[in-house]
């Protein structure tokens, strides 16, 4: 007889191979539940099925089959932003713990997240609107000059417009609302400054751990994230008020337990929400927090899923670091690559050097997170040489695929 927990996953996107790791680690079972094919995770969870559960923000027609699954699993985690309102319906259908009614119920599109964070101070000014007169009012109100336009339900920085000019407005918001077919698009302020993500544990209401990941993106007009960077300096300094903010966010949206990935932008104590999403992180951060501090942010989602006391006891224990990874953003024709030896030859901070992307994909552009090539990354106790290291591992790696940077990444 099978002593073993089930937690049962809805949706997984790429690079999130660790994530098995660690549910074997606890002695997990896994039921994975994903409408994308990513193969490579086939011989990793314990039942595999490609059921069609959702329609955009509409119930797929594959979602009746999870009814089949009550009873059989003792935990739910989400890891993709479409499959966090399933799993918290889900996780509140079947009594076991999960991010909230609210999550299940309320928010379902960023539109939602918007309007509940109205007058707590930690939102933007927005319209969602298919009008660009509608949108060229908030960009004259905007003290920055500019505006973001962007999908009501896209990820991985997918179509993202930023824009000064009210004579392209009209064709952001139409392009915006082509990339996911939506009636509407978003459309908000900008603000400047640094853009960092916040990856927060929150149980019971409760915010438990607040890690801070800054970002690198490539130039305007698309926002595709090209490094990520933790750094036990930047946590201690913004540390105390990205935890405030945070816990502002989960008051507002009434979350109850789950890891969320929040990126916001920051002006000394105040913070404003970009975006929120109730999971962990994709694009390898959580790889690099683990690397940095010892906290293992699947460990985490698997504890609160399986209501676990203490989900945040660091995996191992170990002298905080700067870790962080790098994307090649480039253009052309993705050569094969028979070794990354070269690329990690003589740069002993770098630990993982990979291409994403099979050999003869050509990519004209980068406009979303899923077209980098490739990565590099690493850990070390000085951010100085690491990054530097990285630096060259990147052009290296570039190198090697055969591809042309994207001008600004």
């Amino acid at each position: 007889m099978n002593t073993r927990p089930t937690v049962l996953i809805i949706g997984i996107g790429p690079l999130r191979e660790r994530f098995f790791a660690a549910a074997e680690r606890r002695g997990v079972d896994t039921v994975l539940v994903d409408e994308t094919a990513y193969s490579r995770y086939d011989r990793l969870a314990t039942e595999n099925h490609a059921w069609r559960l959702t329609d955009h923000q509409d119930p797929g027609p594959d979602l009746h089959l999870l009814d089949g699954l009550a009873g059989r699993v003792d935990g739910i985690v989400a890891l993709t932003d479409w499959g966090t309102r399933v799993a918290a319906r889900l996780a509140k259908e079947w009594g076991l713990p999960g991010a909230g009614a609210s999550v299940a119920e309320e928010l379902a599109h960023k539109a939602d997240v918007r309007r509940r964070l109205a007058g707590t101070g930690a939102g933007l000014p927005f319209v969602l609107t298919s009008d660009a007169a509608e949108a060229a009012a908030l960009l004259a109100a905007s003290p920055s000059g500019e505006v973001i336009v962007k999908p009501v339900d896209g990820a991985a920085s997918l179509g993202i417009r930023r824009v000064a000019d009210p004579a392209r407005l009209a064709e952001a918001v139409a392009a915006v609302m082509n990339t996911t077919g939506q009636p509407q698009a978003l459309v908000e302020q900008y603000v400047p400054g640094p853009e960092v993500s916040l990856e927060a544990v929150v149980r019971d209401g409760r915010t438990l751990f607040v890690g801070i990941t800054e970002k690198t993106c490539t130039a305007p007009p698309c926002f595709v994230e090209t490094r990520h960077v933790i750094d036990p300096a930047v946590q201690a300094e913004l540390g105390p008020s990205a935890t405030r903010f945070v816990e502002t966010v989960v008051a507002a949206l009434d979350v109850d337990s789950a890891v969320l990935h929040l990126e916001a932008k920051h002006d000394g104590e105040r913070w404003h929400l970009i975006e929120a999403a109730f999971r962990p992180a994709g694009g390898l951060i959580s790889d690099v927090l683990e690397r940095a501090t010892g906290l293992d942010l699947y460990d985490a989602a698997l504890a609160l899923a399986l209501g676990d006391e203490d989900p945040v006891r660091p995996r191992t224990q170990r002298t905080p670091q700067v870790a962080a990874v790098r994307f090649v953003a480039a253009t052309g024709t993705i050569a094969d690559a028979p070794t990354m030896a070269p690329v990690r030859h003589g740069l002993p901070l770098v630990s993982h050097a990979e291409r994403l992307l099979p050999p003869g994909t050509t990519l004209g552009s980068v406009d979303a997170n899923w077209w980098r090539a490739g990565y590099v990354l690493g850990a070390g106790p000085d951010r100085a040489a690491l990054l530097g290291q990285l630096a060259e591992a990147d052009d290296r790696l570039l190198d090697v695929l055969g591809m042309t940077r994207v001008p600004g990444a």
